[in-house]
C-alpha cells in the first residue's frame, strides 16, 4: 500500500463521509464575496460578540466551580493565589467581559450609522440594544463580585440608586444587594449575574435567528443608500460551509487569541511591578476593610462611568433623595429610551448618514458625552460638578455638531457631495490639512499633559484626539475613493499565493506551534508570572492557528 492508497482509504471523508454533521443541510444564509475580504470584519460584529460570549460563559462556569459568595475576597484570591490557571480564566474572563462591551457598542454604533435598524430589522434592533443593556448589567454585577474595595464602591452607588426608586426603593435595594450582610450581598451579585448571562444567551438566539432570517445589510452603495436594505441568497454567492465556517473559525482563533493574550501581557507587567491603572487591573485591589482601601480612588466599572460622574453634577441635587435616580435616567435610561424607539421614529427610507442629519447628529453626540463623561469620571470621580462647569463641557459638543450635520445634510440633498474627481482630491487635501494640525495640536496638548494632569488638558488629548483620528480616516478614505475612479477597468489582482506555498508556511508555523507549546507545558500553573507565560504562549497559538487559516483560505478559496 502506497502514499496515496493510504491518503485515499483513511481520509476523514472516506471515515465518516462527505459531511458527517450535516452541516450543508443548515439553513444559513450566504453572504457576498466582500463580506469576507479586506476590510468586511466590519459585517462580522456581531459574530465576534458571539465568540466573546462563548469564552465568558466556558471561564465563568469553571469559576463558579470555585466562587465561594460567603467570603468572596478572600475567594478571589485563592482563584488567582493557588488555583491551577486560576489566574488565565479569572483575569482573562474580565477582559471578555471588557471586550464585549466595547464590541457591543460597535455593533450598535455601526448598524445605527448604516441605518440598519430600519424596516425590515426593527425588530432585530430593538433585541440588540436590550442585549446592550443585558450586556453592561451582567458586567457590573460580575465586577461586583470579586469583594475588593472598587466592587464595595460600585455596590455603594448601585444601592444609592436603587433606594431613589419612588415607593419601592428599600424593596429594590434589597432584591439587588441582599438584607445587608456581605454573603446575602454577593449571593445576590452571582445569582443576577449568572440570570442576565442566561437571559443574554435566550435573547441572543432570537437576535440570531431575525438577523438569518433578515439577511445580512448590504454595504449602502449596493442597496442605493435605501431601505429596505435586503440581501437574499443569490446563485453567485459561496456556500456557507465551507467558506463561512472557514471564516468564522479564523475570526474565532483570532479573537481568543486577543481576549487570552492581552489580559496575560498585563498580568506579567503586574508582576514585575509594572503599573497598571486601576480602572483596567485585571487584579482585584485591596479589601474594602484593608487599611490602604481609602486610598485607591473610587473607580466604578470603565462602562459605566459616565452615570456614575452625571451623579456628580449638582444640577441633580434639585431632586433631593431621588438625584442618583434622576442622574441615571438622563444620562442612562433616556438614551437607552431613544435607542430602542428611533426605528419607529425614524421611518424614511434614506440610509446616507447625511440624509437622516438629525439621527446622525445624536448618534455622534452619544459617542462624544459617553467620552467625555468617562473621562471626567476618571480625572475627577466622586468631585461635584457645578452647573455652570457642566455646560461649559456638555453645551459646545451639542451646538457644533447637531449644526455641522444640519448644514452638511442639507448640503448632502442639494447634490453638492455627487462624487466626481476634483472633488475627491479637494477633499483628499482638505483632510491632509486637518490632519497635519490635529497632529501638530495633539502632540503639543499631550506634552502639557506630561507637565501634569488635570480636567482641561485630559479633555482636550481626547477632543484632538478624536480629531486626528477623523482626519486620518477622512484621508485614507478620499485617496482610495480618488484612486478607485483613476483606476483601469481591469484593476490589479490582490495577493496571489500558492498552495505549495501555504503548505509549506504552515509547516514552519507547526514547527513554531510545537516549540511554543513545548514552553507552555514546563509552566508552573500557579506562578504567576509563569502563568502569564502560559497565558501569552496560549494567545500566540491561537494567533498562528488564525495566520493558517487564513493563508489556507488565501490559497485554497482564492479569498
Amino acid at each position: 500500500m502506497n502514499l496515496n492508497d493510504i491518503k485515499k482509504n483513511f481520509s476523514i471523508k472516506n471515515i465518516l463521509g462527505e459531511d458527517p454533521l450535516k452541516i450543508e443541510e443548515l439553513p444559513m444564509a450566504t453572504v457576498p464575496d466582500y463580506m469576507r475580504k479586506k476590510g468586511g470584519f466590519w459585517y462580522w460584529t456581531g459574530a465576534l460578540i458571539s465568540m466573546a460570549f462563548i469564552y465568558q460563559v466556558v471561564t465563568g462556569l469553571i469559576l463558579l466551580l470555585y466562587y465561594n459568595p460567603a467570603n468572596a475576597y478572600v475567594c478571589t484570591e485563592y482563584i488567582l493565589r493557588d488555583v491551577p490557571y486560576g489566574e488565565i480564566f479569572l483575569t482573562t474572563h474580565l477582559y471578555g467581559a471588557y471586550a464585549m462591551v466595547v464590541l457591543v457598542y460597535l455593533h450598535m454604533f455601526r448598524n445605527y450609522f448604516n441605518g440598519a435598524y430600519k424596516r425590515p430589522r426593527e425588530l432585530q434592533w430593538v433585541t440588540g440594544v436590550i442585549l446592550l443593556t443585558l450586556t453592561i448589567g451582567v458586567g457590573y454585577f460580575g465586577y461586583s463580585m470579586t469583594g475588593d474595595v472598587l466592587s464595595s464602591d460600585a455596590t455603594d452607588v448601585g444601592r444609592g440608586i436603587a433606594l431613589s426608586v419612588p415607593l419601592l426603593g428599600k424593596i429594590s435595594e434589597e432584591i439587588v444587594f441582599g438584607n445587608g450582610t456581605n454573603t446575602s450581598l454577593f449571593i445576590r451579585m452571582l445569582g443576577l449575574h449568572i440570570i442576565l448571562a442566561a437571559l443574554i444567551g435566550a435573547l441572543f438566539g432570537f437576535h440570531f435567528y431575525l438577523a438569518e432570517a433578515n439577511g445580512m445589510m448590504p454595504s449602502q452603495r449596493m442597496a442605493n443608500y435605501k431601505a429596505p436594505a435586503v440581501d437574499k441568497d443569490k446563485p453567485e454567492y459561496k456556500k456557507w460551509y465551507p467558506y463561512n465556517m472557514v471564516f468564522m473559525i479564523q475570526l474565532a482563533a483570532f479573537t481568543f487569541g486577543i481576549l487570552i493574550f492581552l489580559p496575560s501581557v498585563i498580568d506579567a507587567l503586574r508582576v514585575m511591578h509594572m503599573g497598571v491603572p486601576a480602572l483596567f487591573d485585571p487584579f482585584p485591589q485591596v479589601s474594602s476593610t484593608s487599611p490602604l482601601a481609602p486610598y485607591v480612588p473610587p473607580y466604578p466599572p470603565w462602562f459605566l462611568l459616565f452615570v456614575y460622574k452625571a451623579i456628580d453634577f449638582k444640577f441633580f441635587n434639585l431632586f433631593g433623595a431621588y438625584s442618583p435616580l434622576m442622574a441615571s435616567a438622563v444620562f442612562g435610561g433616556i438614551p437607552l429610551i431613544y435607542f430602542l424607539i428611533v426605528p419607529f421614529i425614524d421611518r424614511s427610507n434614506n440610509l446616507h448618514p447625511l440624509s437622516r442629519p438629525v439621527f446622525t447628529a445624536f448618534g455622534v453626540l452619544a459617542i462624544i458625552y459617553l467620552v467625555i463623561l468617562s473621562l471626567w469620571g476618571v480625572m475627577a470621580p466622586g468631585i461635584p460638578i457645578n452647573n455652570t462647569g457642566v455646560a461649559i463641557v456638555l453645551v459646545p459638543p451639542f451646538v457644533i455638531v447637531m449644526g455641522f450635520f444640519l448644514a452638511f445634510g442639507h448640503l448632502y440633498r442639494k447634490g453638492a457631495f455627487k462624487t466626481s474627481l476634483v472633488k475627491l482630491t479637494g477633499s483628499f487635501i482638505v483632510f491632509v490639512i486637518l490632519l497635519s494640525l490635529g497632529i501638530f495640536e495633539l502632540a503639543m496638548e499631550l506634552g502639557n499633559l506630561m507637565h501634569g494632569i488635570n480636567i482641561t488638558n485630559t479633555l482636550s488629548v481626547g477632543a484632538y484626539g478624536a480629531a486626528t483620528a477623523f482626519a486620518a480616516f477622512g484621508t485614507m478614505k478620499s485617496s482610495n475613493y480618488a484612486h478607485l475612479s483613476m483606476q483601469t477597468p481591469n484593476p490589479v489582482k490582490g495577493i496571489q499565493i500558492s498552495q505549495k506555498s501555504v503548505n509549506f508556511i504552515m509547516s514552519i508555523l507547526f514547527i513554531i506551534s510545537v516549540e511554543i507549546l513545548w514552553l507552555m507545558i514546563q509552566a508552573n500553573p500557579t506562578n504567576l508570572m509563569q502563568e502569564a507565560g502560559f497565558g501569552m504562549g496560549l494567545g500566540a497559538l491561537l494567533f498562528i492557528v488564525g495566520i493558517g487559516v487564513r493563508l489556507y483560505r488565501l490559497a485554497y478559496y482564492n479569498e
